[in-house]
């Protein structure tokens, strides 16, 4: 080790910026790196976590309009950990309370705390982090004359009284809310010691409004009472793993932040792994340049051989598949003794990541393990289990394994797919099975979509009238009308009898699912429902006529155990001639194929 390394170092201070969802937390970061992370969000709101540096240079070039004195800054610059808002990514803001030295809570001054907010102080406070409220949207306040890019002090004095009274008022809702949470608090301005309140900084991303303020605020904070935790002797480097992702050109690879000591290009790492830790030497590192940002950067990575920290590294290496976000990451050096005593702090954290799942459940699939692990938190919280979770893209073994639990348990016939890729027969087969597949770039709307089909489904299952029942129903294909082969196949069909309604499930006389009514057309219009004699052209997404669908097809609706049921035992009489006798021929074709849960009279 050379005299360089023997020395201390001074670490770029780590600051977790929180905060409800779209509250503004990446907008402010953007007005200073000048780019446009936040656009490319899907929605606008962080799906994931990131890392940028703001070197010391660029806080300088902010605050110099409210620097006072010989202010010296003598850190390398603040290293910026943006988050998630949302609930669901509480796993993963905790992941970066963990290793922040100090945090930005975001706070939408025109809408005051809301539930993520209070989330994040209590994050924030159970891992013992100091942090400061931006008061953002200041430029919203009624009245309000925004200054561009100006310091909020300044822009304060400018504005007149009423407006002044005005903004006082929602910064002393805020003080009260942190009160009740047993913080005293007061604007930055007029705080005298820091180490007793809470400042709040009034910003705008909008108009930059208070970013000179926010910063310098940071910077003076950690040089005053964290230079002794910034200090530390160099050596192999400490971190932690905030994401996992396949990365074209790199395959996979993990996002660090590096909190501890130094990494180099060639040397070896232990990382979390699902199961067990993870032994391997790098084989690519690359940083983005100060300014710039880990999950996007508008520039190309600079790829240095040796990283001091405190950083955000991207790293390629062997074997990093099944390494976990949020788990450990150490630089081994020293040989086998090194090896297996850094394996086992590793391993012994392992035990506090896991992942559950039940016999019965809906299937997940995500882009990252961060994804995952925001997924299966707020499933469980709404008290939805999964059967099966995993990082990667939706498969035709996973519709196969969905439509054996849907046959039981329909509600839990689905799979939410966040940030991945259907392949083309998965996608035929799901529209065959009836499998719902929910995708979506917010992760909570797509919750929320999953849900809203779950109720519906379960509305329907409980029907009890015959008119919330779907009714026997056989169609037959018209041999003359073959519109489109497949995805979706169009032809022309007859009702025979019953009712034919959008998102039917077709199955043939030996009870073979078909595939799923996408649209029903009669003359030149689209409607949801045709009825007995009615000649149509419907698409069915899931089949290829000539293949699965024969010329002359006769298929049926298929239906629920419990609807043939009542159908048999309580509405029998009501139905038509027609309709008693497409059950019953539904009840032998379900008897031929050895169903033992369908309801037989015989």
């Amino acid at each position: 080790m050379n005299k360089v390394e023997d020395e201390n170092k001074i670490r770029a201070p780590i600051c977790v910026i929180m905060g409800h969802v779209d509250s503004g937390k990446t907008s402010l970061l953007d007005k200073v790196r000048k780019t446009v992370v936040q656009a490319r969000e899907a929605g606008g709101i962080t799906q994931h976590i990131g890392a940028s540096l703001f070197p010391k240079e660029t806080i300088i070039e902010l605050s110099k309009d409210l620097q006072t004195g010989n202010f010296e800054f003598k850190t390398p610059g603040i290293l910026i950990i943006d988050t998630p808002g949302h609930e669901a990514f509480m796993t993963l803001r905790t992941r970066g309370a963990s290793i922040a030295d100090v945090a930005i809570v975001v706070v939408d001054l025109t809408k005051g705390f809301q539930a993520q907010t209070f989330e994040s102080i209590q994050t924030l406070r159970r891992n013992k982090v100091p942090f400061v409220i931006a008061a953002n949207k200041v430029d919203r306040i009624g009245g309000w004359e925004a200054k561009k890019d100006t310091p909020f002090v300044k822009s304060y004095s400018l504005q007149n009284k009423k407006i002044q009274e005005r903004f006082d008022n929602e910064i002393y809702a805020i003080m009260g809310e942190l009160s009740h949470l047993n913080f005293e608090a007061d604007r930055y301005d007029k705080i005298k010691n820091f180490a007793k309140k809470i400042a709040i900084i009034p910003t705008s991303a909008t108009s930059g409004e208070g970013i000179t303020d926010l910063f310098l605020v940071i910077a003076g904070l950690t040089q005053q009472y964290m230079m002794n935790k910034l200090t530390y002797a160099d050596g192999p480097g400490k971190g932690v793993i905030l994401e996992v992702k396949e990365e074209t050109g790199m395959g996979t690879t993990v996002n660090i932040i590096l909190y501890q000591g130094n990494i180099e290009s060639k040397d070896t790492i232990i990382i979390a792994g699902r199961k067990k830790a993870i032994t391997t030497k790098i084989r690519s590192m690359v940083q983005p340049k100060p300014l710039d940002e880990i999950r996007d950067p508008r520039e190309k990575f600079e790829t240095p051989k040796k990283i001091w920290a405190s950083a955000g590294i991207k790293i390629s290496a062997p074997n990093l598949e099944e390494a976990i976000p949020g788990g450990a990451f150490y630089v081994a050096r020293g040989g086998k003794e090194v090896i297996d005593r850094l394996t086992k702090e590793v391993e012994k954290e392992l035990s506090e990541i896991q992942i559950s799942t039940s016999d019965e459940g809906v299937l997940i699939r995500t882009d990252t393990l961060g994804s995952l692990e925001a997924l299966t938190t707020l499933l469980k919280e709404k008290g939805i289990p999964i059967r099966s979770a995993d990082v990667g893209d939706v498969s035709r073994r996973d519709i196969i394994d969905v439509s054996i639990t849907a046959r039981n348990v329909p509600e839990y016939g689905a799979i939410l797919a966040f940030n991945v890729k259907v392949s083309e027969d998965a996608q035929e087969l799901a529209f065959t099975e009836g499998i719902e597949i929910f995708s979506d770039p917010i992760i909570y709307r797509m919750i929320d979509e999953y849900l809203d089909w779950m109720n519906d489904l379960k509305r329907k299952s409980e029907a009890n009238t015959l008119a919330d029942i779907p009714r026997p129903t056989k169609i037959i294909h018209l041999p003359q009308y073959v519109f489109k082969r497949n995805k979706p196949m169009v032809v022309g069909v007859k009702i025979i009898g019953g009712r034919l309604n959008v998102k039917d499930i077709l199955i043939d006389s030996e009870n073979q699912r078909l595939g799923t009514i996408h649209q029903i057309k009669k003359d030149n219009d689209f409607i949801r429902e045709a009825i007995k004699d009615e000649e149509i052209s419907v698409a069915i997404r899931g089949p290829t006529y000539g293949r699965q669908f024969k010329e002359g097809q006769v298929c049926y609706v298929d239906l629920r155990a419990n609807h043939a049921l009542l159908l048999m035992t309580k509405f029998m009489k009501e139905l038509t001639p027609e309709e008693q006798e497409i059950l019953k021929e539904l009840e032998m074709l379900k008897k031929q194929s050895g169903l033992k849960f369908w309801p037989f009279t015989g």
